[in-house]
């Protein structure tokens, strides 16, 4: 399925998916586009497309990121809002 979409298509994507799944991080992303192998070869190609993506739309500022150990795990930056929101009832 992934390997048809490019560029923005395969972006807007992947900007859907973390919405719908959050936190998420980035082999999990792969395998829901379809995209993922089990070939450690290809795996870091793979990796590389999706990080690349991460990293768009983190500075589009519409997802945070965040490296956890070796994972990279993403979150719609709309949910940094409903954090704010509850510290500021918890005063």
């Amino acid at each position: 399925m992934g390997d048809n979409l490019s560029g923005k298509q395969l972006r807007d994507r992947i900007l859907e998916i973390i919405n719908q799944k959050w936190p998420t991080h980035v082999t999990e992303v792969a395998k829901e586009l379809g995209i993922w192998t089990e070939d450690p070869k290809k795996q870091k190609g793979v990796i590389s497309k999706i990080k690349y993506h991460f990293d768009q739309l983190a500075r589009e500022d519409l997802i945070k990121v965040k490296r956890i150990d070796r994972a990279l795990v993403a979150w719609p930056a709309e949910v940094e809002k409903y954090r704010l929101i509850h510290e500021i009832l918890k005063v």
